[in-house]
């Protein structure tokens, strides 16, 4: 399994803008709240794949699933192009089993 690669940045933050974030008062739940935040954002502009926003995230895919659902947002895109790729797949598998 390959190890990914780390980088450190720091960020300066307004103390009111800490204390807005729901009362979190250790610097490691305020980490862990930027940095499912920054999943959310990155998975939702395209930038990152939805694996790579669990990771960032660290959380298993099924929460952050149900993360993004909370705040209605697609986990995958299905469009009318899918829609319509399927309907003719459904349709041929119907063919082959009415022979």
């Amino acid at each position: 399994m390959e190890t990914t690669k780390m980088e450190h940045i720091e960020i300066e933050l307004p103390r009111d803008i800490i204390f807005a974030m729901k009362g979190l008062r250790k610097p490691e739940e305020v980490k862990k709240k930027l940095k499912i935040a920054l999943a959310i954002l990155l998975f939702q502009e395209g930038s990152i794949s939805l694996g790579k926003a669990t990771e960032l995230a660290e959380m298993s895919r099924v929460r952050f699933i149900d993360l993004l659902t909370e705040y209605g947002i697609a986990a995958y895109e299905y469009g009318d192009e899918n829609f319509e790729r399927d309907r003719q797949m459904i349709a041929e598998y119907r063919e082959t089993i009415e022979k």
